[in-house]
């Protein structure tokens, strides 16, 4: 082997895998690309709305923040909001009290799931 054959070899792989970790890091840009996407989607159409619920039960949560939010929401809405507003809810824990909330008329259902303060 030449004197330059050695360096040739080296840096033919060192491309390789500079070229390697260019083909991930594209793959990775992309991903966090479309992750960003999809964020800004969320943040757009986000209705979950900001309001203080400590102090009161679920359903009087609820309902608070029914009548906090500019449109409709659904049952995953509303458990998103009473979590973000510190009372950890799920969909399935919203339709419990939903269904008491629609029996006491404090809660209008308009259309098949989407709720708002009667």
């Amino acid at each position: 082997m030449t004197l330059y054959g050695a360096d040739l070899e080296r840096v033919e792989k060192e491309l390789r895998e500079a070229e390697r970790e260019w083909g991930l890091l594209g793959v990775r840009i992309e991903g966090l690309k479309a992750q960003r996407e999809a964020l800004r989607k969320l943040v757009e159409t986000s209705v979950v709305p900001e309001v203080e619920v400590q102090d009161l039960t679920k359903a009087d949560a609820m309902v608070k923040i029914l009548e906090a939010s500019a449109k409709p929401m659904t049952l995953g809405e509303i458990a998103e909001a009473m979590t973000a507003a510190g009372k950890k809810t799920n969909s399935n824990g919203a339709s419990v009290y939903i269904d008491g909330l629609l029996k006491a008329g404090r809660v209008i259902r308009v259309q098949r799931g989407q709720y708002r303060a009667a």
